[in-house]
């Protein structure tokens, strides 16, 4: 063989190595890109249900819920304290004896950059993550620490009506970030005293079981101070391409939500604002999220003054999700009562639960095809 044939040969040896080597590093990628991906969604489902197990889960949380702790580790650290540590913090004091009691801040720091920088979940400005260590930036770092931070409205979505009359989509409001966990709690305990396992879901609602959907209509009125339930709904009829007309009123709901919350003063600008929606079909769903952040954001520029700032726009599987499953109740009663003769007055027990929550809550049943606007329950008709 001749040299120029022992130089080919072992070029095209070395270059079927590096194939095998960048194969061997896109696998090693990809297995890492998935790994990441299934502990994305783990924590997201997580925070949508505030399950506050881990040390990551509680730095999801307050990331999410207090937004102006995503650009200040101080903050982050304060206010997890507040909300997770409360027992050793008296005030805005802690006694020496229980520092060390305290979930340390290396520990809260490292989960916030993963959740950031791995997960890209409730991210930091631009700036500050431009800036973010760099010890230029101390004082500046400090200044943000002194900056009031702004509560979070957090909506659990749900949509109807594919099959009916109406296209309907419906949603619960939590107006401040504790008002989630202290509903959370009251839920689980109501499970654990009741030994009630099973989904909520306006359809499984029957003669066996309408008691316990009584019992939940209890506890959310109980709460009505710190929640409210909002819908928008449109005549199916002329509509084809149902999916797209849901998708836009999602987008109305909300903007006319914040309207309605911050006209009433109870929950005013600026603020932020997380929303989960009931996951459908995966193609649709993220076409769905990445419009809807873009068409609040524009919103929030022409009708807010830029007062409000968009958190995060997420679907979320119902299964594992109690709001969206309260935010089915919801839409399930008004569906039942859209789509029924409003003279008719029926015992079956969906028709029993439908009234009782409409009503509870300040809805005319008779009326609902006419714009209602209440404290507790907005429902807006296009």
């Amino acid at each position: 063989m001749s040299d120029a044939e022992k130089a080919v040969g072992n070029a095209v040896d070395q270059g079927q190595q590096q194939e095998v080597v960048d194969l061997v590093v896109s696998e090693k990628d990809i297995l890492k890109a998935e790994k990441l991906a299934k502990e994305r969604a783990i924590l997201i489902e997580k925070v949508a249900s505030n399950t506050t197990d881990t040390v990551p889960a509680r730095v999801a949380w307050v990331l999410n819920h207090h937004p102006a702790s995503r650009n200040s580790d101080v903050r982050l650290q304060v206010t997890y304290w507040k909300t997770f540590d409360n027992q050793w913090v008296s005030g805005s004091n802690v006694a020496l004896e229980d520092l060390y009691k305290l979930t340390r801040l290396t520990d809260i720091t490292r989960a916030r950059a993963k959740i950031q920088n791995e997960y890209h979940l409730f991210k930091a400005t631009d700036e500050v993550r431009q800036r973010r260590g760099s010890r230029q930036e101390r004082e500046r770092r400090r200044q943000i620490d002194d900056q009031p931070g702004h509560p979070t409205l957090t909506v659990y979505a749900d949509e109807s009506g594919k099959t009916g009359d109406f296209l309907l989509v419906g949603s619960i409001w939590f107006l401040a970030g504790p008002d989630v966990m202290v509903m959370s709690q009251a839920l689980a305990a109501w499970r654990e005293e009741s030994g009630f396992k099973d989904e909520l879901h306006f359809s499984e609602i029957s003669n066996g079981n309408v008691s316990r959907y009584f019992e939940v209509l209890d506890i959310l009125y109980s709460n009505s101070t710190t929640v409210s339930f909002k819908a928008i709904h449109i005549i199916r009829k002329g509509h084809t391409d149902a999916p797209r007309v849901l998708d836009d009123l999602l987008f109305h709901l909300i903007v006319r939500g914040v309207k309605h919350e911050h006209e009433s003063g109870r929950a005013e600008l600026p603020r932020s604002i997380s929303i989960w929606k009931d996951e459908e079909e995966a193609s649709r769903d993220k076409l769905m999220t990445a419009n809807l952040m873009l068409r609040l954001k524009a919103a929030s520029q022409s009708e807010f003054e830029n007062r409000l700032h968009v958190s995060s726009v997420e679907v979320i599987d119902s299964k594992k999700i109690v709001f969206v499953q309260l935010a089915d109740l919801f839409i399930g009663s008004l569906n039942r009562s859209l789509n029924f003769d409003p003279e008719r007055i029926s015992e079956h027990p969906k028709d029993r639960f439908s009234r009782a929550f409409l009503e509870r809550f300040g809805s005319r049943t008779d009326e609902l095809r006419v714009d209602q606007l209440g404290d507790m329950v907005v429902v807006d008709g296009i």
